[in-house]
Formats: structure tokens, sequence, C-alpha cells
């Protein structure tokens, strides 16, 4: 395990594990209509941009795709307030049948699912290949939520109308059921694992 990977779990640690969980947010692209577009099944929730949660301690911390590791992996940073922003809309989906059954419920533990990809990188000059080298790239593809017996798991991947999962997205998935998970292959596709 890499010095990054052991600071991005101890981020993880000491920010969610054993906050409770008193709000949710979802921040989204404004497609300046009255419709919205996240929830696309009882048990899916397709998010453009980032999962907000305020926590007990009024904290809020903003779960997002980012490329702290690489790109889109599932990263997050401490926010101020919610800051409206121009382009952007934040629903409050506390009340949603998926999330209120969590509200008021501690995270017992996160585990983080990697994703690895192996490859070859070229270095080009002048439209010719100068040099090849054998390229790992490895990112945090999901994350599963854990509250005791229930789990929540957020994902960089985007389901198309076809209903297929398309990976390393600039995008959310929130999958509330075990069943959609398997589905998916989150859990199946994941290079490693790593509990917090």
């Amino acid at each position: 395990m890499t010095d990054k990977e052991q600071k991005y779990y101890k981020r993880i640690k000491s920010s969610f594990i054993g906050q409770t969980i008193k709000e949710v947010y979802y921040e989204e692209l404004d497609y300046d209509t009255d419709s919205e577009f996240w929830e696309i099944s009882d048990e899916i929730h397709s998010v453009d941009m980032n999962v907000i949660f305020r926590l007990d301690n009024d904290q809020l911390l903003q779960i997002k795709w980012d490329n702290e590791f690489y790109c889109y992996g599932i990263g997050f940073e401490n926010l101020p307030e919610i800051i409206k922003r121009e382009g952007f809309k934040t629903i409050n989906v506390s009340n949603n049948s998926n999330w209120k059954k969590f509200i008021d419920k501690a995270i017992s533990g996160i585990k983080v699912l990697w994703d690895i990809s192996e490859g070859v990188t070229s270095t080009y000059s002048e439209n010719r290949i100068i040099k090849k080298e054998n390229s790992i790239t490895k990112l945090p593809q999901t994350w599963e939520l854990s509250f005791d017996n229930e789990k929540v798991w957020i994902s960089a991947l985007e389901i198309d109308g076809e209903k297929r999962a398309n990976f390393w997205a600039d995008h959310l998935s929130v999958i509330f059921t075990n069943h959609e998970q398997e589905k998916y292959q989150l859990i199946e596709k994941a290079s490693t694992q790593h509990g917090i």
C-alpha cells in the first residue's frame, strides 16, 4: 500500500466513520427545467456532480468524482457551506425514501473498491513512438458505505439508457440494494478492496 493510499484511508476514517448523517444533498447540472433526472429507479440514483452529507457535527462532506489518483475516481472534500453556483442546483434529498432510512444513522464502515488497469504508455516525437512503457493505473472506483446491517454504494459510473454501466465516468451512481450492486458487478469487478 502506498503512502498516498494510507493518507486517503486515514482521511476517510477520520471524516466519516462513526459520524451520523443528518441531511443528504445532490449537486446537479441545472438544465433550466423543473424536472429532476437523478431518480432513474427505486434502487438507483444518477447524480451529475456530487453527493453532500451534512453530519451531526455540522460538517459538510462532498463525495465527488475527482483525479486524486486518476480520472475518474471517488474522492471527497470538506465544504465550509453549500454554495449556490451558476449552472448547478443543489437538491435536498433527505426525505427521499432511499435516504430517509439512513438519516440519524452512523456510518459504521466504508469499503473502497479499486479498479486497476494495465496497459502500455507510448511517448511520441514528431508522430513517431520513441518509447513504450508498461503502465498501471489504479483508482478508487466505488465506496461501499455501511450502516450496521445496511449498505449504500456510491460509484463513479454512469448507467446509460440501455442500462449498461460505463465505469470511470464523470458521474456518480448511488445504488441502494445489493441486488442492483450485483447486477452492475461493483464488488465482482473490483480489482482490490480495502475496508475502513
